[in-house]
């Protein structure tokens, strides 16, 4: 089996491009009047992937502090979310099957997943975690998928509905059942970061999570932010590149995290028949925030592309990208066209 650091590490969807300041017909003397645009950018690894922040402003010291609180606060908010760290919220919900006086974020996070669910008639489920599980496993010890029996048995574990929230109280009502936040936590954390920048009067930021980028204003020539989108079967190159807009942006695929080299078993799990899907390489889907765009990119996959496309042309402000196995693409109606 070969495994990557997450299923965001290698998305290849990433900013690009220097481009050219355009001056116009602004004068030498002008110009050196004007405050010049700086960059600071840092990276650092968070929930088993890298982000980065890029910040494009006139006082290069303010932006380095800015960007360290931000990082602190991913720190803190990753704290919540990790499924591996014995003092999470969440290890300590899946260890014990409930959690009692959830903090804000939590609460957030899983009341939105039950949104997405819904939504997603519960193809999108943060509760799939058992049969990831059994999965991994099967593939561990046997280099193929699991047992029809196995997967039967391992899915009455699986269902959105048996999770409880009642005040800050969180339970799950099932004996084993198992909950990964891998599919919206980042993109949940995203949203915070960007809202933490924006009261910082940081106006021209690109946070990439991974995957899960949140781009604002501009670049420092001036232009917008260029978004590459990942190549599903070449990481060396793009699909394609489109300018960012007044949104955010998530891309899945089946590339990320895998069992088998041809990628046809990976991380991404269908609860209904509890192995991979089988029709799409990857989702690319804009939002209006990156917690909508982490979630609804999984659940693209899942769905596949007839389902997917039909669901997200009705929603206000979302698009969607998707690639399908033999590298054949498909885009709702409002998707950007690639420069």
């Amino acid at each position: 089996m070969k495994q990557k650091l997450s299923r965001r590490d290698f998305i290849k969807l990433t900013a690009i491009g220097a481009g050219a300041l355009a001056i116009g017909g602004i004068g030498v003397k002008e110009l050196l009047s004007e405050p010049e645009l700086k960059v600071y950018a840092q990276t650092q690894a968070i929930m088993g992937t890298y982000v980065t922040i890029k910040v494009v402003d006139t006082d290069e010291d303010n932006a380095r502090k800015m960007v360290m609180s931000t990082f602190n606060e991913i720190s803190r908010l990753s704290d919540i979310f990790s499924r591996f760290d014995p003092a999470s919220e969440l290890y300590s919900l899946n260890s014990s099957g409930q959690l009692i006086g959830a903090s804000k974020e939590m609460l957030d996070v899983m009341r939105k997943s039950m949104e997405y669910s819904e939504m997603t008639s519960g193809l999108f489920d943060v509760t799939t975690l058992p049969l990831l599980e059994l999965n991994r496993e099967s593939f561990n010890k046997y280099n193929t998928p699991p047992g029809s029996s196995d997967i039967a048995e391992v899915k009455m574990l699986v269902d959105y509905k048996n999770i409880n929230i009642s005040g800050n109280n969180i339970t799950l009502a099932k004996n084993g059942a198992l909950i990964t936040l891998d599919s919206i936590a980042v993109g949940y954390i995203v949203d915070k970061a960007a809202g933490l920048l924006s009261q910082g009067n940081m106006n021209n930021v690109l946070i990439n999570g991974g995957g899960e980028i949140y781009p604002v204003g501009t670049r420092q020539d001036g232009q917008l932010w260029r978004i590459g989108i990942a190549n599903p079967r070449d990481d060396s190159s793009y699909f394609g590149i489109i300018d960012s807009g007044d949104w955010a942006i998530s891309t899945s695929g089946d590339y990320e995290a895998y069992f088998t080299g041809d990628y046809l078993y990976n991380y991404i799990i269908d609860p209904r028949t509890g192995v991979s899907p089988t029709e799409l390489a990857s989702a690319t889907v804009i939002a209006g925030d990156t917690t909508c765009a982490d979630a609804l990119s999984t659940a693209c996959i899942i769905m596949g592309k007839d389902e997917a496309l039909s669901m997200v042309e009705k929603l206000p402000g979302v698009e969607a990208l998707l690639i399908d196995k033999n590298m054949n693409s498909f885009k709702t109606s409002g998707f950007p066209k690639s420069i």
